[in-house]
Order: C-alpha cells, then sequence, then structure tokens
C-alpha cells in the first residue's frame, strides 16, 4: 500500500488556485496476482458551492477514470481533454511498484489538470466522480454502459436499418476523407491557419516523442552508472579486507592499514553517491521522463480534437451534398408530367429535413471550431509553461547529482590526503632499494 502526499503536479502552476484539488491519493493493490486492479483512493476539497461537502474521499478504480474521461469528451466537444495514461496489459498483470506509482502519478495529473480547466472544473460528471460513493457510482457506471449498449444497438431493427441507410448515403461520399490528415476536400474546405497548425501538432508528437525517448534513454544510463558505482564500491570494500591483515602487513612492507583504511574510506564514499545518485535518478523519472511521456499525450489529446473537427466538416460536407440530390431528385420529380403527388410531397419533406440537418451540421462545426481556437490558445500557454518548468527541473536534477558527486569524491580526497599524511611514507622504500 502506498500513501503519498502529493502537491500540484505541472500544468496547474500557470492558473490560480485549482477549484477542486485532488489533496491526497492512496494507491492500495488488491489481489493482483488474480485480478490485476488497484484501488484509488481520492480525496478532494474544493470552494466550488454546488458540492455537497468541501472535502470528501472516494475509492475508484483505472476504468473509472476511463469513464470520467469518456463522460467529459462526449459533453465537452472541442475540449482539449487531458490525457490519461496509456493502458498496459503486461505490466497490469505484473503489478510492479514502479508500475503503480506511475500510474498513481498520472491518474494525479489528470485530475489536477481537469480541476484546473475553466469549463471542465464545473462539470457535473467531474463532481459525480469526486463525490458520489462506490454504491452510487456503480449505479452510474451500469448506466453508462446500459447507454453505451443501446447505442450499439441502435434501438430496434426499422430504426437500425434507416439508420444504416440514412448513414451510408449521407457520407458516403465523404468517408474516404475523414480519416488521415491529408484529407484532401476537408482540407480545401478548411481555413489554411488551421491547416498549418494541425501540420504542425503532427510534427511535434514525433519530435515529443523521440525526446522522451531519449530521455528513457537517459535515465536508464544514470540508473546503470549508479549501479555500477555500487558494484565498484563493493569490489573497494572486498579489497580492503583483503589488505587488512594480509601477508604483506606481517612482513613490514604496510604500516598502520594505510592501504586497507584507504579502500574502505572509497567504499564508504562509493555508497554515499550510490544513494545520491538513486534520489536523483527518481527525480528525473518523475519530474523530467515522465511529464515528456504526458507532452506526448497531451499532443494526441489535441490531434483527437482535430479528428473531431474534420468529422464535424465531414459531416458538414456531407450534408451540403445530402441537400444538393434532395433538390436535384424533387426537381426531376416536379420536371416530370404526371408524377404522383405524394412522391412530391416526400421528395419536398426530404429536401426540408436534409436542410435542417445542413443548418444543424454548421452549427456544430462551428460551436466546435469557436471552442477549439480557444482551446488552442489555453493549451499552447499551458503547454510552453510546463516546457519551461521541465527543462528547469532536469537542469536542478542534473546539477544536484553533480554537486553530490563533487561533495562525496571532494570529501574522499580529503580523507585520503589525512590516512596518507598520518603515516610514514611506505612508498619510499622501493624507490631507495633500487
Amino acid at each position: 500500500m502506498y500513501h503519498t502526499r502529493c502537491a500540484p503536479p505541472h500544468g496547474c502552476r500557470q492558473y490560480n488556485r485549482p477549484s477542486c484539488e485532488v489533496i491526497t491519493i492512496h494507491v492500495t493493490c488488491v489481489l493482483p496476482w488474480l485480478y490485476g486492479f488497484a484501488s484509488l483512493q481520492v480525496r478532494t476539497t474544493t470552494r466550488l458551492p454546488q458540492y455537497n461537502r468541501p472535502s470528501c474521499e472516494v475509492i475508484r478504480r483505472f476504468r473509472d477514470f476511463v469513464h470520467l474521461e469518456g463522460q467529459l469528451a462526449e459533453k465537452h466537444k472541442g475540449v482539449i481533454l487531458p490525457p490519461l495514461p496509456e493502458k498496459n496489459a503486461v505490466q497490469k498483470f505484473q503489478m510492479s511498484q514502479e508500475f503503480i506509482e506511475d500510474r498513481r502519478r498520472a491518474l494525479q495529473v489528470f485530475l489536477n489538470r481537469v480541476a484546473a480547466h475553466p469549463v471542465l472544473a464545473k462539470s457535473a460528471s467531474l463532481q459525480l466522480f469526486l463525490e458520489a460513493t462506490e454504491d452510487t457510482w456503480a449505479v452510474e457506471m451500469a448506466r453508462g454502459q446500459a447507454a453505451a449498449a443501446g447505442a450499439a444497438a441502435g434501438g430496434g431493427p426499422k430504426k437500425r436499418l434507416e439508420d444504416a441507410v440514412g448513414w451510408i448515403k449521407g457520407l458516403g461520399a465523404a468517408a474516404t476523407n475523414i480519416v488521415g490528415s491529408s484529407s484532401r476536400a476537408t482540407d480545401t474546405a478548411e481555413d489554411p491557419e488551421y491547416i498549418k497548425v494541425r501540420d504542425y501538432l503532427v510534427a511535434l508528437e514525433s519530435h515529443l516523442s523521440e525526446a522522451h525517448r531519449q530521455a528513457a534513454r537517459l535515465t536508464a544510463k544514470e540508473v546503470e552508472l549508479g549501479e555500477a558505482t555500487l558494484e565498484f564500491g563493493q569490489a573497494l570494500e572486498r579489497l580492503g579486507r583483503l589488505e587488512e591483515g594480509s601477508a604483506l602487513e606481517r612482513l613490514g612492507r604496510l604500516e598502520e592499514g594505510n592501504v586497507s583504511e584507504a579502500f574502505s574510506q572509497m567504499s564508504s564514499r562509493s555508497a554515499e553517491l550510490v544513494a545520491a545518485r538513486r534520489k536523483g535518478c527518481e527525480a528525473l523519472a518523475a519530474r523530467f521522463e515522465a511529464p515528456l511521456k504526458e507532452a506526448v499525450r497531451s499532443v494526441r489529446a489535441v490531434t483527437a480534437v482535430c479528428t473531431d473537427r474534420a468529422l464535424a466538416l465531414a459531416t458538414h460536407m456531407a450534408a451540403k451534398h445530402e441537400v444538393d440530390a434532395k433538390k436535384v431528385r424533387w426537381a426531376k420529380l416536379r420536371g416530370t408530367p404526371g408524377s404522383p403527388q405524394d412522391k412530391l410531397t416526400e421528395a419536398e419533406r426530404e429536401v426540408s429535413e436534409a436542410e435542417e440537418r445542413l443548418r444543424s451540421s454548421k452549427i456544430a462545426y462551428e460551436e466546435l471550431v469557436a471552442t477549439m481556437t480557444e482551446e488552442l490558445n489555453r493549451w499552447q500557454k499551458e503547454r510552453a509553461a510546463d516546457m519551461a518548468a521541465l527543462l528547469r527541473d532536469f537542469a536542478l536534477a542534473q546539477a544536484s547529482m553533480a554537486s553530490e558527486g563533487v561533495r562525496a569524491w571532494s570529501g574522499l580526497l580529503a580523507e585520503l590526503q589525512a590516512v596518507q599524511g598520518a603515516a610514514p611514507a611506505v612508498a619510499a622504500a622501493p624507490a631507495t632499494a633500487t
């Protein structure tokens, strides 16, 4: 069981204090060898008046965070959601201490970013997540699963058939243009400045991914150096024990045990340096490697909103195509002598319905664009602050490890000089005998 008291993570610093701040998270591993999940205790304090009490504690699992993210995405189109950590099936069933702590930290960042968001902080979905008892939340999860199953079922065979036909007719021409960043149809209708931003995001994700990969390598190398230093210290300790009471000492070639004491001092300082390096590596992983990984996930969250925008535009273009097709059909019927009145009435009704869908799709697209524009500005400011803090923390971690190394080896040098000065110069004897 981990009981960790956490400060607000990177990403909340440029705003005022979050309206709803997760203060403490307890992570308890529950039968990982059988079920492979951990329980998360989320303790919350808030000043928002709609909450039932200023502080509360609830138990949640990772799937509950996924449900919250889905609810927020559904109800806040165009909003750039804070990213959740990825699912890792292999590490999930191993449930190592490192995996649990990494996931706990990432979920802590997720909740604090949601709580710091000017819109998401006031979400009813977030309030329910943070306040609902386990029984109430179980009902919410069951309701969500039932709604998802109902949406997949479609509400009856006839309706499913009608929906399928409408989907094929409405999106037939645009379906191939929705997927991928090189959609010629949607790109032609898009704002050229937005196309530049989207292409920049694609490149940004690639470069951030490479930076994270190199950060992971750097951390691994630092860990390897620490392990090598530890093994070096252990070798020196064995050397010191060998020199102590050795045959050479009995022959009078060494005096006062200077060599064994020197090896002992070096071994002691090596252990001290290893402890400092371990602490530094933990700082690198938590304050440099992990934030870089989260930055990659954050860019992917933005590109997900870009995909929503492309889908909204494609839907609007398909609605235009549908209106044109319906009008052509209606015009043909009106121009054909003897066309049945019921068909004319049906064609006119279909044109009206298509025009309503066109208006709705235009409003949906324009609202998403407006929200996304505001969100991109907010996200870019947040990312700039995060990157500045990340680089600062990296420099501090490196400086701390370097200073610890200087302090340890400088102390060793002084001790070795003291050992050497306290005994006769045994190194002069061989030189005289030559």
